[in-house]
């Protein structure tokens, strides 16, 4: 027994450094008194209690948090990418808090983006020891607590998981040049968690791409490329297909020319020389590379010949990159005047994100050609110095709660004084234009029905509004008569009039709003449009037919052995 444990522990032993190093991040989250709410986590947690009861009602397409923005229905999952408001939920079955379960979904996908790190080192590098390094060199990137405790980015935080999965990927297809959908999976995921680092990290793969070129004028890699490319766009479209729809619409606040880039902010949080090398008493944010990844990094000339031929390219080009993406966050670099689609990134920081993935391979592969025979000893000795330089940065995360997860349950009232939380909505950037432009009608408005010729002699009786589901009675209807509805104005409602569906127009205030010209009886109810369903039909089935093609050939065999 003893030896076959001996011989478990030796074959997935570098799973178990994974596992440690995610632990050691991860501490504080052991903390009760952890501020889970700094920053964007409120925004977060509110989400998550949004999307759960909107479920809870039976929804289909849970898009619409209804009892938030004072009752009038508010929308987080249409325009921002969903991975975040429904995989933390599935920790919902253990019946834990709505904290907790974002505790536990960032303890899962800390430990998961080492285990995708790792897999994808060691498909470049076959070399076990450097792939485990490179893995805790990446759970361990100092700008990772800035994510994690400081800025509260749960979907910054997770796109950690497929950075690795997207390179895994494209490796795969280039150089075994055989049918793979790691691609596919891993953009899937990334896009489904953070649109800018999608659109960032597609840029860096079209690098990636024009590096290795001539790999390129194969057919099956071509084919292969853009099938992933084709299976990613059909899998995911059950979500940018409604945000389409809603671009086309109106005018969202988040789609306003320059509406989230704050170039002012931009400016103020971008970094200095010295940030990248010490972080000081007074700097709330960490964004040092870390002493061990500069030591590993400045050893690259030393390191240069001795690495692999086949897979030393990939190591200059993560370096090469690493570094401009580095310049690119600095104070000198006039990163507001990049076009428009770059600055949509908002803060520079956040290509810290890139550069801890690429310099920790860049790291492990020097460390690794340096250090002759370079075993676990020597990555238990530098993992132990990352971790005792990580220790001063608990200064910065902060333990007192100033918030309760009780108390948002029932959504904070949008009012004059609702202030930066903005009763659970950001900056309101997802309401249409005209409703944030009228956000005081917003404020003083009752969560009626409201008939909108002032001289109508209609009468409305008999209404009742539950979430997204309302039903009511006109009568005394003489002529054309507009009613502005109460809810605020996003596409997927369904509003019948005595049983016949009709469309509905956005008010001036940025409501729905609909015209009758008799006496009837008015139902709502909130489904998303056929357009968004016939998406969500397309995404399931797409998504099985990936599951079975990426599995072919182990089912293929295993219906071989039974036959036997």
């Amino acid at each position: 027994m003893k030896e076959k444990m001996k011989l478990l522990i030796k074959n997935h032993i570098q799973y178990i450094f994974i596992l440690i190093a995610s632990v050691i991040i991860c501490i504080p989250l052991l903390s009760k008194n952890l501020d889970i709410y700094r920053d964007d986590g409120i925004q977060h947690v509110c989400r998550l209690i949004g999307t759960y009861e909107s479920l809870n009602t039976a929804e289909f397409l849970p898009m619409i948090m209804s009892n938030f923005c004072n009752n009038f229905g508010y929308s987080w999952n249409i325009f921002y990418s969903p991975f975040t408001a429904y995989v933390p939920l599935i920790f919902k079955i253990f019946n834990l808090s709505f904290v907790n379960c974002i505790k536990l979904f960032m303890f899962a996908i800390t430990l998961l983006s080492g285990i995708a790190m790792y897999k994808f080192v060691f498909k470049v590098t076959k070399n076990k020891n450097i792939s485990v390094f490179a893995s805790i060199i990446y759970i361990l990137a100092p700008y990772r607590i800035t994510d994690m405790y400081i800025r509260n980015a749960l979907a910054e935080l997770a796109s950690f998981v497929f950075l690795p999965i997207i390179f895994n990927g494209l490796y795969t297809i280039l150089n075994e040049e055989k049918k793979s959908y790691t691609l596919a999976w891993g953009a899937i995921g990334l896009f489904l968690t953070h649109s800018v680092i999608t659109l960032y990290t597609a840029i860096l793969c079209f690098i990636y791409l024009l590096v290795f070129i001539k790999k390129l004028k194969n057919k099956k890699v071509l084919i292969t490329l853009v099938t992933n490319l084709l299976f990613v766009i059909v899998i995911t479209s059950f979500f940018w297909v409604g945000l389409m729809q809603h671009y086309l619409a109106t005018t969202y606040e988040v789609f306003v020319p320059g509406r989230m880039q704050r170039f002012d902010v931009m400016k103020s949080l971008k970094v200095g020389i010295s940030q990248l090398f010490y972080t000081s008493s007074n700097q709330t944010m960490i964004f040092d590379i870390g002493l061990v990844t500069i030591i590993g990094l400045i050893l690259t000339p030393l390191a240069y010949k001795k690495i692999t031929k086949e897979y030393r390219r990939i190591n200059t080009l993560f370096l090469v990159l690493g570094l401009v993406l580095v310049i690119m966050t600095l104070k000198f670099f006039p990163f507001e005047k990049l076009p428009n689609f770059l600055t949509m990134l908002q803060f520079t920081f956040r290509l810290f994100e890139f550069t801890s993935f690429f310099f920790a391979f860049v790291t492990a592969v020097n460390f690794g050609a340096i250090i002759k025979n370079f075993n676990f000893k020597d990555i238990a000795l530098l993992s132990v110095i990352i971790c005792l330089l990580l220790v001063p940065y608990n200064s910065k995360i902060s333990y007192e709660v100033n918030f309760n997860e009780k108390d948002l349950i029932e959504p904070v009232p949008l009012t004059e004084r609702t202030g930066r939380v903005h009763a659970g909505m950001a900056s309101m950037e997802y309401l249409p234009s005209t409703a944030f432009q009228n956000s005081d009608y917003i404020i003083d408005r009752e969560d009626v029905p409201i008939i909108l010729e002032e001289n109508s002699q209609s009468i409305i009786q008999n209404y009742e509004k539950k979430g997204s589901n309302m039903s009511m009675e006109i009568q005394n209807v003489t002529e054309e008569t507009s009613i502005e509805l109460p809810y605020i104005y996003y596409l997927g409602y369904r509003i019948y009039v005595n049983d016949q569906e009709i469309s509905y127009t956005e008010s001036d205030k940025g409501f729905i709003q609909i015209s009758i010209n008799e006496d009837a009886k008015i139902t709502v109810k909130y489904t998303g449009t056929n357009a968004m369903i016939i998406s969500f039909i397309v995404s399931i089935i797409s998504f099985a037919v990936l599951i079975f093609i990426s599995n072919y050939s182990k089912i293929k065999t295993q219906l071989n052995k039974n036959r036997r």
